[in-house]
């Protein structure tokens, strides 16, 4: 007979096992509540997700039980429900806001609004003076100039950018820019646009005290395509005809692909009251510059103005910015419409009106041409023509390519056009 082992030796065997099995059994289902989502994929496919598209809620009392009735020997007549007449949320929406009353306290929240915005652009406004000293009749030194209000377009690091009028630029005395809280910097010229009226200025960081310098804003600039009839806007800069004053309007029309000078824009037509003798520009109620208001469109006094969007001048404003001029041919033009290609007229731009006195007009190109290439670059559509001008520098001679009208038919004409600069 072996020798038997003591019941302490197999209570701890037994145990060691169910220590073993339990221990197991818990890895095992931690091993597999981590792995069996990323494996469930391989090994059941998934039910294609199901769209509904509900005109009404689902509610309790849609569900219906069908029940039984006894027959009964008198039936009554079937009577078709009359639908019920529906109405937009727009409509529900207008008449709620008709018969809503407004309060005084309503209006002073809005109000505040838009003071909040304008003041906002403060920093970002600048006057820009032009001073050209003299002798007067007694032999006293005067000061004398214009001055046209500004906005801080751009910050390099060395200098701050301000775009203005041209009226100011023009002179031929000194400039300096009186930023808020009426600091005065002398400024320089930097590019000046007179076919569009507008220059860009620039102040020197280096002049500048570190709290200015850091109380000098750049405005945000907008997206001025993206303004249509209805919107509110603010007119900040001189539009009462003394600096640092602001106003409320909203834009009445807007006309897309208005014939300008090398191109089309956006015309709009604002309902704002605006003295623009010293120049008004116009932000969005993001406080975004979206636009100015020229001097010389002045509308007669009846509270209408033209806005000149900001985003059709972006390509100008650039290359004036870097001090140097942005090309400039002097055709007002327009892409073929069906009734011109219905007429058998040349694939091209229809040639409106050559500007008098402008590299165009000097070289020879006349109303009623067809623009269809300048150097080595066809010219079907506006843009084509934008495109080209980009490559264009002022003093460079280009050559130009029309279609004119000989008897019958169009024959091809160069000339060589001499650039200059807005």
């Amino acid at each position: 007979m072996g020798r038997q082992e003591s019941w302490k030796k197999r209570v701890k065997h037994y145990a060691r096992v169910t220590v073993s099995a339990v221990l197991f059994g818990t890895l095992s289902a931690g091993v597999f509540a981590i792995l069996e989502p990323k494996f469930a994929g391989h090994f059941y496919e998934d039910e294609p997700e199901t769209v509904r598209f509900e005109t009404e809620p689902e509610t309790a009392e849609s569900e219906t039980v069908e029940v039984t009735e006894p027959e009964t020997t008198k039936t009554e007549p079937e009577t078709e429900e009359t639908p019920k007449e529906t109405v937009s949320v727009e409509n529900v929406v207008r008449d709620e806001i008709r018969k809503y009353q407004f309060s005084a306290d309503d209006f002073e929240r809005m109000n505040s609004t838009l003071q909040k915005v304008a003041s906002g652009a403060d920093h970002s406004l600048v006057e820009v003076r032009s001073r050209e000293t003299a002798n007067d009749f007694f032999g006293q030194l005067v000061k004398s100039g214009k001055s046209s209000a500004g906005v801080v377009i751009a910050r390099t690091s060395g200098e701050i950018l301000i775009l203005t009028s041209d009226t100011v630029a023009s002179d031929t005395g000194s400039i300096e820019a009186v930023f808020y809280g009426d600091k005065i910097y002398s400024a320089a010229v930097k590019s000046v646009d007179e076919v569009d009226g507008i220059a860009v200025v620039s102040v020197p960081l280096s002049g500048l005290t570190a709290r200015d310098g850091q109380n000098i804003r750049t405005i945000s600039i907008g997206d001025s395509s993206m303004i249509h009839r209805g919107d509110m806007i603010i007119a900040v800069g001189a539009p009462a005809g003394v600096y640092s004053s602001s106003t409320v309007g909203s834009i009445a029309a807007v006309s897309f692909n208005t014939i300008s000078a090398d191109g089309n824009v956006k015309d709009m037509i604002a309902d704002i009251d605006i003295d623009p003798t010293y120049g008004s520009f116009v932000i969005n109620t993001e406080g975004e510059l979206i636009g100015w208001v020229k001097p010389e469109d002045k509308s007669g006094g009846h509270g209408y103005e033209h806005i000149v969007g900001i985003s059709d001048y972006l390509d100008v404003i650039e290359t004036i910015s870097n001090g140097t001029e942005f090309a400039y041919l002097g055709l007002k033009a327009q892409e073929m419409t069906q009734e011109m290609a219905e007429a058998r007229l040349p694939e091209g731009l229809y040639i409106r009106e050559s500007i008098q006195n402008s590299p165009a007009y000097d070289a020879g190109i006349q109303n009623g041409d067809v623009l269809v290439g300048i150097n080595d670059r066809e010219i079907r559509r506006m843009t084509d023509y934008h495109e080209a001008l980009k490559e264009l520098r002022a003093g460079e001679d280009a050559d130009v390519t029309v279609m004119r009208q000989n008897g019958a038919e169009y024959v091809s004409v160069h000339f060589s056009v001499t650039v200059a600069g807005r």
